[in-house]
């Protein structure tokens, strides 16, 4: 169980966070913990309420904040987000935002997560399928600290379907376009489509979405071996946007790269989640 503090000096604390505030680096996290002469636990401890607030819970009203502590040693904010009127396998879980803006800054590990609630089913599946999931220690309210195995004792990953890697370690799929893109938002869609994980289907794709402001935001995604559990570029790209203090209705454009005869229609979702947020088409290219 995390220490607690009775005293914290959230002065020095506030300082380093903003609305746009999704990722604490390491060097930030060393000065922190060194200044409030408090442990990286607790550090988290502290910012897991002021995560939380950065969720979209239209529907449910709940808020869940999501911490991890990633490979590099940099923490990582997630929140939940949810969208109204649209089904719920559209919303995106904490674990699965703070797995997307890990993804995004191109880290290639999650030594910890820390939830204000406890993981659904859904995420710990999600979990199970990154690099470090026999090693993954989670820290949830009042618990001593667990490991995802405790939490999903028989467990069902990708070696149970013949996969020898992980989501998170390095992909490169070497997809190209036909003709060179005129604009960099295409670029990063095809360098998060390059990066993607679907070992399963081999659908690679990613999504890239520029905010009025001149901000770009990409998403990449990420397939579980249960399925239903994975992540849709589209949404990995919102969950950056979002934890980056961006509303959905500043995208002034939005760009799918999926691989050419994919067995999953990307398009099709995306279109239909886009619209309902926004009149800014979707625009698709495809790869080889």
């Amino acid at each position: 169980m995390v220490r607690r503090r009775s005293r914290i000096d959230h002065r020095i604390l506030d300082g380093y966070l903003t609305a746009e505030t999704n990722i604490l680096t390491a060097e930030e996290v060393k000065a922190l913990v060194g200044t409030m002469r408090i442990t990286v636990e607790e550090l988290i401890e502290q910012l897991l309420p002021w995560t939380a607030k950065k969720a979209v819970a239209p529907v449910s009203g709940f808020k869940v904040g999501a911490v991890g502590r990633g490979e590099s040693g940099n923490l990582y904010f997630g929140a939940n987000i949810e969208f109204a009127g649209q089904a719920f396998h559209t919303t995106i879980h904490a674990e699965q935002c703070c797995l997307a803006n890990l993804m995004s800054k191109g880290d290639t590990g999650l030594r910890a997560l820390s939830l204000t609630a406890s993981p659904c089913g859904h995420c710990r599946q999600f979990l199970n399928e990154t690099n470090s999931a026999s090693v993954l220690k989670l820290y949830l309210p009042g618990e001593e600290e667990l490991n995802l195995s405790d939490l999903l004792p028989i467990g069902f990953g990708p070696k149970n379907l013949n996969i020898d890697f992980s989501l998170l370690d390095p992909q490169d799929h070497q997809l190209t376009l036909a003709s060179k893109p005129d604009d960099e938002l295409v670029e990063i869609a095809l360098e998060a489509a390059n990066s993607s994980y679907a070992p399963y289907s081999k659908s690679y794709a990613g999504v890239a979405i520029r905010t009025r402001n001149g901000q770009t935001f990409r998403g990449i995604y990420a397939e579980s071996a249960a399925y239903n559990p994975s992540l849709l570029p589209l949404q990995a790209c919102i969950a950056n946007l979002v934890m980056a203090g961006r509303s959905m209705r500043e995208i002034a454009k939005a760009v799918l790269v999926c691989k050419k005869d994919s067995r999953v229609n990307h398009a099709v979702t995306a279109q239909a989640l886009l619209k309902s947020l926004t009149d800014v088409p979707l625009n698709i290219f495809q790869a080889e």
